[in-house]
């Protein structure tokens, strides 16, 4: 019967070391891939998520990227790519001329230099009515080109017959897209 035993314990320590072989080399491995593809679809389920919140706002981004262009459609117009100083100045001027305005002086600054966009800064003065510089100023902030108006300035006559003098601190712009490139 001691034989008999004896082959018994060895089946058992076979079925044993089978039973232990299958869970180290096939099932242990094979839990830790199917835990590793779990956490990759816990990922990928996170990131769909996240992609669908952003195509929820995708119309949303569209809509202002469309008002963006037309905002922005006149941007070469209004800030030219050359200074144009001369036009602007004769601008000025025709509009000082209509509204009849005196003592004129329309004088730029020294220009400063941006990455893209350069502006010179101007000095305009003259002399009215305040209904005639009131008009004056509204039209400039009509022109085409932008015209920024930093400082202004209204003091009466020294004989108070009802005319002031205009003294105003603009800023006009220009692209610059030579220092871009370098």
């Amino acid at each position: 019967m001691r034989h008999l035993e004896r082959q018994q314990w060895i089946i058992i320590g076979l079925c044993g070391l089978i039973v232990a072989g299958f869970v180290f080399l096939r099932f242990y491995p094979l839990m830790q891939r199917s835990a590793e593809i779990r956490e990759v679809r816990r990922i990928q389920e996170t990131d769909v998520a996240r992609v669908r919140e952003c195509a929820i706002e995708l119309p949303v981004l569209r809509r202002r990227a469309d008002a963006l262009r037309q905002q922005t459609r006149d941007y070469a117009r209004s800030v030219p790519e050359n200074r144009q100083f001369a036009e602007l100045w004769q601008q000025i001027a025709d509009v000082m001329n209509r509204y009849s305005l005196t003592e004129q002086i329309v004088q730029p600054g020294k220009e400063n230099i941006g990455r893209t966009v350069n502006s010179i800064p101007i000095t305009i003065q003259c002399a009215g009515s305040f209904d005639q510089l009131f008009e004056f100023l509204g039209a400039l902030r009509h022109f085409d080109r932008v015209v920024r108006i930093e400082k202004c300035r209204l003091a009466n006559d020294s004989d108070f017959a009802g005319r002031l003098k205009l003294n105003a601190s603009a800023v006009v712009y220009y692209q610059n897209y030579k220092d871009s490139d370098s």
